[in-house]
């Protein structure tokens, strides 16, 4: 399927029936409807495609059943994989640790982890894959720390007037010399921030809840298990419109040209 350059700048709620191939422009991207335990590993597509500094982007969500091992393999790209539900235990450098739901794995290109539901209950997680335009660089990822890994109730929590605030990473990596992700919580009739702009991109990862998201001069519903792609320089606020608590993750990724395009101290 084809799309023009105006359909592409009009569309803020996409599905991946959609979903264009060579492009991902600002909007809503609905999480398809969960797939139901199997017996092997389950994966669907939520987008695939690139942006202003990925080559490209590929975000899926995976349910692995109870007793089940995803198999190690070399990543040429760099991933991050969040728990969705479930317990996952993670093999990273010969040591192993469980992920609970809101748990974080950041891999380097070309590095291992090797995944394992151990648990008597399904594990779903979302997997983000992508290549920088700028392209690898191993040696500033192992300079920033390598692969991470953290669970959720380590993630150190600060209290808001709006909710509460958990960061999570913000250091250089195989991809980019920057990479910011933290988690937040809004309370009930609260807004994330006055409608901005800026020029890294972001993606917002809905966790829990629903709410409206501002994306240029409209706004636009988005709930839980829903991908928000916020491309640069467009203007975007999210509002918890709900009577309920509103999580989710907020990632930016830092490239070279982003960086250089700040102006001077």
């Amino acid at each position: 399927m084809h799309f023009s350059s105006l359909a592409l700048a009009a569309l803020a709620t996409v599905s991946l029936a959609a979903l264009p191939s060579d492009t991902l422009p600002a909007a809503v991207y609905h999480a398809p409807a969960p797939a139901k335990p199997g017996r092997t590993l389950t994966t669907q597509q939520v987008l695939k495609g690139s942006t202003l500094d990925l080559k490209e982007l590929e975000i899926t969500t995976v349910l692995l059943p109870a007793g089940q091992a995803s198999r190690p393999r070399p990543a040429t790209a760099e991933e991050v994989l969040i728990v969705q539900e479930g317990q996952l235990a993670v093999t990273l450098h010969d040591s192993t640790k469980t992920l609970s739901p809101g748990g974080l794995l950041l891999t380097m290109a070309g590095e291992q982890p090797a995944l394992r539901n151990a648990s008597a209950a399904p594990v779903r997680y979302w997997c983000l894959k992508f290549t920088s335009v700028d392209g690898v660089d191993a040696a500033r990822g192992q300079a920033g720390g390598g692969s991470w890994l953290r669970d959720w109730p380590a993630l150190p929590l600060t209290k808001t007037e709006k909710g509460e605030t958990r960061p999570v990473f913000n250091r250089p990596t195989s991809m980019f010399p920057r990479f910011d992700v933290h988690a937040t919580v809004l309370n009930p009739g609260r807004a994330s921030h006055l409608p901005h702009t800026h020029r890294a991109e972001e993606l917002i990862l809905m966790t829990q809840g629903n709410g409206q998201m501002l994306i240029d001069k409209t706004s636009y519903p988005a709930a839980a298990g829903d991908v928000i792609v916020m491309r640069a320089n467009v203007p975007h606020a999210f509002t918890n419109t709900s009577q309920a608590p509103v999580g989710y993750f907020a990632i930016q990724w830092h490239s070279k040209a982003e960086l250089e395009s700040k102006p001077p101290k």
